[in-house]
């Protein structure tokens, strides 16, 4: 599946270590300078992809600065934030665990456009790769802020009132799927003074149930909201770009209410 936010597919059918490497080497043509940022959910095929990403990026001459695991948000704030050339999130989003992908970002922390993802496909597809020589292969480091420096955005947003929010002492259910959230969302919801009734926190990529965060998967968070009286319940999909609110009274909102 190929579309405006980048590639997806189930590993060893569609999503080969060739397409991998045909979209990455394309990625790399379209950017004007080196850093590139690598972040992504914790799917177990990322033992594979997360190191050839990576790889093909610096037999390209780009330099990657790798985030760990982290939400497709997290990858597109450290883009904008270390004014890197692009960044790459390897998840599949919601899809199940046979799934992953590669999501393309500009050097704007967005999507590409239209125009460049068109590009990207069409060299993909058509050129003959070359890669850099010994002397200009890229480097490789980590960088350890990325979630912090994305809840720092969070906790400075004008509307955002920190002490109201404590006040409150909210009790909140939260599922994260086993994905990339349980290494966020907690952080947030402790630093606002809740109390957290949490499932599936730890980032194994072994999805505790389908991950895509609509009502027929949210049977046991729902539970958890009745059964502790929470003021409410958040759900998110493995790469945390997907939230689902339930009221206190057990049942998803909806898209519409939420937004």
């Amino acid at each position: 599946m190929r579309s405006v936010s980048g590639i997806r597919g189930i590993i060893g059918k569609s999503l080969t270590p060739e397409n991998v490497i045909k979209h990455v080497y394309a990625f790399t043509t379209l950017l004007n300078k080196k850093n590139v940022i690598v972040g992504g959910d914790p799917r177990t095929s990322n033992t594979f992809i997360r190191p050839m990403v990576k790889s093909i990026l610096m037999a390209c001459g780009c330099n990657v600065i790798d985030i760990g695991i982290t939400p497709t948000p997290t990858v597109q704030i450290s883009v904008e934030k270390l004014k890197a050339a692009g960044g790459i999130a390897i998840t599949a989003s919601h899809n199940p665990i046979e799934w992953n992908g590669l999501k393309f970002i500009g050097p704007d922390g967005l999507f590409l456009a239209q125009s460049s993802i068109d590009k990207l496909f069409e060299v993909a597809d058509n050129t003959k790769r070359g890669y850099a020589n010994w002397e200009a292969i890229g480097n490789k480091s980590p960088y350890a802020s990325a979630i912090d420096d994305h809840l720092e955005k969070i906790y400075n947003l004008d509307f955002i009132n920190i002490d109201q929010i404590r006040k409150k002492k909210f009790k909140v259910a939260l599922d994260c799927v086993n994905g990339a959230g349980g290494l966020i969302i907690p952080k947030l919801l402790e630093n606002f003074g809740c109390k957290v009734e949490g499932i599936n926190l730890e980032p194994t990529g072994i999805f505790a149930h389908t991950p895509e965060p609509v009502p027929q998967n949210l049977k046991e968070l729902s539970k958890i909201v009745s059964e502790n009286n929470c003021d409410i319940g958040f759900a998110v999909d493995p790469d945390v770009d997907r939230c689902a609110i339930m009221g206190n009274d057990g049942n998803p909102i909806g898209e519409e209410y939420t937004l």
